[in-house]
């Protein structure tokens, strides 16, 4: 009688396979967490950004002659606030950075916060925060009286 202490290569061969699909299935989802993070992150910190300057603006922390705080995002993803000086589009910046990492993009727009009116823009203004893969979009709305939620 023969003993047998090793494996066959059949058994080897789909070991392996099944090895390598659960490897492939394990990357991929893990690639999708991590553009889900990077969205997540993204509207995280824009919305702590617009909070922020919506509270210089309600606390009248704005610079001398100043009337209104102005948040500017643009398209490639840079956040800056700035107090605005009545009449004219000159003022002085309170901060200016980037806030999107690599395949995230936000819908530019501009929003200004008022000390004492809430928000000088009618309507609900959305922001639109998308990433690369499926259903990864995050919106941030802000309404009339200035207030900021999430969707």
């Amino acid at each position: 009688m023969k003993n047998k202490f090793g494996f066959t290569l059949i058994e080897l061969l789909i070991s392996m396979t099944i090895g390598m699909l659960v490897v492939g299935f394990g990357t991929m989802a893990l690639n999708n967490f991590n553009e889900q993070q990077k969205v997540e992150m993204t509207k995280q910190e824009l919305l702590a950004n617009l909070r922020l300057a919506r509270n210089y603006a309600t606390t009248n922390q704005l610079a001398p002659g100043g009337d209104r705080i102005t948040v500017n995002i643009s398209a490639g993803g840079i956040i800056e606030a700035i107090t605005q000086y009545e009449n004219s589009d000159i003022g002085n910046s309170f901060f200016s950075k980037d806030i999107t990492p690599d395949g995230v993009n936000i819908s530019a727009s501009a929003i200004s916060f008022n000390g004492t009116e809430g928000r000088s823009i009618d309507g609900t203004l959305t922001i639109v925060i998308s990433g690369d893969g499926d259903d990864l979009d995050r919106t941030i709305k802000i309404d009339e009286s200035g207030l900021i939620y999430e969707e």
